[in-house]
């Protein structure tokens, strides 16, 4: 697996934390109603951006950690005497239980594509 390091944003808790010791709460405590409400949606949007961009962060290592998965399983396949063709109906069996979520239709498909591809091995090495 290739270590990616990814450098998150700091969370709600650790920017509350760091507002307090600051003294900045209770400087927003003491303003009037709308300054306060101005600055709580500030926050949030902030808070929003913060979010999304950890999530992308977290989103692309595993991609990253998949993909590179992904590479060294071709490479198994090939070493076991797998052509192109099969390699790719593995390929996309194996994708369809690794990102989680598959359905029984596509356990079954999954299933399927496995057949295939050591059927159409065991076919060409027979011949």
């Amino acid at each position: 697996m290739s270590e990616t390091s990814t450098s998150r944003m700091p969370s709600r808790r650790q920017r509350r934390d760091v507002m307090r010791y600051q003294g900045i709460l209770g400087v927003i405590n003491k303003l009037s109603y709308e300054k306060r409400a101005e600055i709580r949606q500030s926050n949030l949007a902030k808070g929003r951006e913060i979010h999304a961009a950890n999530v992308d962060a977290v989103d692309k290592a595993k991609y990253e950690v998949l993909e590179d998965r992904q590479i060294k399983m071709t490479k198994t396949w090939k070493g076991i005497g797998y052509n192109d063709e099969e390699i790719e109906m593995l390929k996309e069996a194996w994708s369809i239980t690794a990102v989680g979520g598959a359905t029984r239709e596509d356990k079954k498909e999954r299933k399927e594509l496995l057949k295939k591809a050591k059927e159409s091995k065991q076919l060409r090495n027979a011949a």
